[in-house]
């Protein structure tokens, strides 16, 4: 449903509501829900409408604060256990995003953005399927005849991009930033598999913390306060940063040493995120350290405050004026943004071969199949365009994914290998 249609629901549930009807025969006949027992219906009134439904008194509320602090933690209130799966799902989401963190600010962790990445998507993967459940739609895949399909014994559930279609369906511009925020993470995870780039952390800082900042405010506006897991965090501590001005250079270096196919992605992607979006901090949260000191000689109120632009708006005009900032413009791709090198093809082809593949083997390879003029020819555009291109800028010669395929499928077999390489493959 649109927002429209959801605010014209809620006011008709409310009426229904206010003149005397019960919440549960509304929620079963509406959302085909007999098992929220009148809380999906308080919860939607609450989000469309801003309107409260219920009175309690203090013990009521402390009990049912109990009972749902205890539900998104994945356990059931009561003996007979019968914990609803929505409440499975964000106790799942919950854990896999605070692991996400966990690693994240773990100073010691090399495989930090990757891992993030993975664990993130479940968590935001878990926690779509969680809405899902409780609004009663069907994010299942189902074959021709209807039925849902299976794998090893169990429903298999809709792919991510899909569930994010599904559950974050709004037409405003917030729930638009939170698709082109997951869709970068999720084209991402597909670009970087099996690799290792450290040198990639630094790019995505300001698109993680808002992924990471999106999943805490989407998990707390449906399942409430008890299943936030901000105050749960502390602000971690930084080594470096505060005390220099080198962030430009810092990340122009890693830049430099990212595979083509990484910085074309991430290229790409922003160029083609509209304007309003690419601003937007459900996009990409932008944060400046402002050192203050203690207003008490041994305390502070607080560790970090969040000053809002409609607060402070001078303020804020002028940091985002003085301060240098490391800066990711809207870039479009360059015209050999596509092309890897050699260096490049050898990593991606060495980690797919069940044989030993090195710079050598990639030069016999591209004299036997002739893609490439040798070096110092007279005309080194002459390339099999399908797999090699001369870049005139960087006079030199760039290698197309396509090329990295056919490598892997014409040495994945032994004696291929031999013909095109000239000597028996070494097992790794």
């Amino acid at each position: 449903m649109t927002d429209d249609e959801c605010v014209e629901l809620a006011t008709e549930l409310y009426r229904r509501w206010s003149s005397g009807e019960k919440k549960s025969p509304l929620e079963v006949e509406y959302f085909d829900n007999a098992t929220s027992h009148g809380k999906f219906f308080t919860a939607f009134i609450r989000k469309w409408l801003g309107l409260e439904t219920e009175t309690k008194s203090s013990q009521t509320e402390h009990v049912e604060r109990l009972e749902a602090l205890l539900r998104v933690h994945g356990i059931s209130p009561t003996d007979a256990g019968d914990l609803a799966e929505e409440y499975r799902l964000v106790a799942k989401a919950r854990e896999s995003a605070l692991a996400a963190l966990r690693v994240y600010n773990d100073p010691l962790a090399g495989f930090r953005t990757e891992t993030f990445i993975v664990l993130m998507i479940i968590a935001w993967n878990s926690l779509l399927q969680a809405l899902l459940e409780r609004a009663g739609v069907d994010y299942y895949e189902r074959d021709e005849s209807g039925h849902v399909v299976e794998r090893d014994g169990r429903g298999k559930v809709k792919d991510t991009a899909e569930l994010i279609r599904l559950g974050l369906a709004g037409d405003d511009r917030r729930s638009q930033a939170m698709r082109y925020n997951l869709d970068f993470f999720l084209r991402l995870r597909n670009v970087i598999a099996h690799r290792y780039l450290p040198s990639l952390d630094p790019l995505i800082v300001e698109e993680a913390q808002s992924m990471l900042l999106n999943f805490e405010s989407v998990l707390v506006e449906n399942f409430g306060d008890e299943a936030k897991r901000g105050d749960q965090l502390a602000v971690p501590l930084q080594l470096s940063g505060f005390r220099n001005s080198g962030g430009q250079t810092s990340l122009k270096r890693a830049q430099g040493v990212l595979p083509v196919d990484v910085s074309d992605f991430l290229a790409r992607h922003r160029s083609e995120v509209p304007d309003d979006v690419l601003t937007s901090p459900e996009y990409a949260l932008r944060i400046f350290f402002v050192p203050v000191a203690a207003n008490r000689e041994r305390t502070a109120d607080a560790v970090v405050h969040f000053i809002t632009r409609d607060a402070y708006p001078n303020l804020v005009d002028e940091v985002e004026r003085q301060v240098a900032v490391v800066d990711k413009p809207k870039q479009v791709p360059v015209a050999s943004g596509d092309l890897l090198r050699p260096g490049e093809v050898v990593s991606l082809v060495a980690e797919r071969l069940p044989f030993r593949f090195t710079a050598d083997t990639h030069t016999r390879a591209w004299k036997y199949f002739k893609v490439r003029p040798p070096s110092g020819a007279a005309e080194p555009e002459a390339t099999d365009q399908r797999y090699c291109r001369w870049d005139r800028l960087m006079r030199g010669h760039g290698y197309t994914q396509a090329w990295v395929e056919m490598l892997v499928e014409q040495l994945s077999v032994e004696e291929q290998y031999e013909v095109v390489v000239g000597v028996r493959p070494d097992r790794r």
